[in-house]
């Protein structure tokens, strides 16, 4: 089940989000034209799970290693360098990623407490911050994985 999760956890949250965005839309677009009656909540709601989806991506694509890169350096060098210099990215990546999670959990703690929610939904905005906070967490997760790959020497 563990190697399920750290497999396929972003995936398969993107694709619930994804599936649940649809879903609204459509019934969204059907409310509005069939019925004449848009529903207030589904553009909101939709927002915000798109938001979730993108915070979540960031530490599939680490996972994936599909982040934008330049190639041509990695094919030039041995394969211990090329493990090296990217164990360094990912090192960086983990220091880019810590320093924005730290003003992420202060924006989110500063939601909290003081209460402001969405104007639809009346959901507590710290939820969707939260968000950051959750995709800067997974992608320093990921990261440190990627970066124990590379000093080890492999995939």
């Amino acid at each position: 089940m563990l190697r399920w999760l750290d497999d396929h956890l972003e995936e398969f949250l993107m694709a619930v989000l994804l599936l649940l965005i649809t879903v609204i839309i459509s019934y969204s677009v059907v409310m509005r034209y069939v019925f004449n009656d848009s529903p207030t909540w589904a553009e909101e709601i939709t927002r915000f799970f798109f938001i979730w989806s993108a915070f979540l991506s960031i530490g599939l694509c680490i996972r994936r290693q599909s982040s934008i890169r330049i190639d041509i350096l990695l094919t030039s060098i041995t394969e211990k360098q090329r493990n090296m210099l990217l164990a360094g990215v990912n090192l960086f990546v983990i220091i880019v990623m810590a320093y924005w999670l730290y003003g992420a959990v202060n924006v989110t703690r500063t939601l909290m407490n003081n209460g402001q929610t969405s104007p639809a939904l009346l959901v507590p905005m710290w939820v969707i911050y939260g968000s950051s906070v959750v995709g800067f967490s997974l992608a320093i997760f990921r990261s440190a994985q990627q970066f124990l790959i590379n000093i080890k020497g492999g995939k």
